[in-house]
């Protein structure tokens, strides 16, 4: 998981969607979570995460961002 975040240059918690029906559902903040808490977070769960995720093995697309995807295809 910290793999894949570091090929955007992002932190664990820049993953995590907060507006997710998932993320709501579990109830919790994850500003009081550790890097290492969120990834298992995000393992156990993830659809709380920002989709889609684009990678070309060197770069990283968080959601939908039209130029950043197109950069990558």
């Amino acid at each position: 998981m910290f793999a894949l975040a570091g090929l955007g240059g992002l932190k664990m918690h820049d993953l995590l969607n907060e507006r997710s029906k998932t993320y709501k559902d579990i109830k919790i903040n994850a500003k009081d979570l550790s890097e290492n808490e969120v990834a298992e977070l995000l393992s156990a769960n993830p659809k709380a995460m920002f989709r889609p995720l684009l990678t070309d093995g060197k770069k990283l697309v968080v959601g939908f961002e039209p130029e950043q995807i197109g950069a990558i295809l």
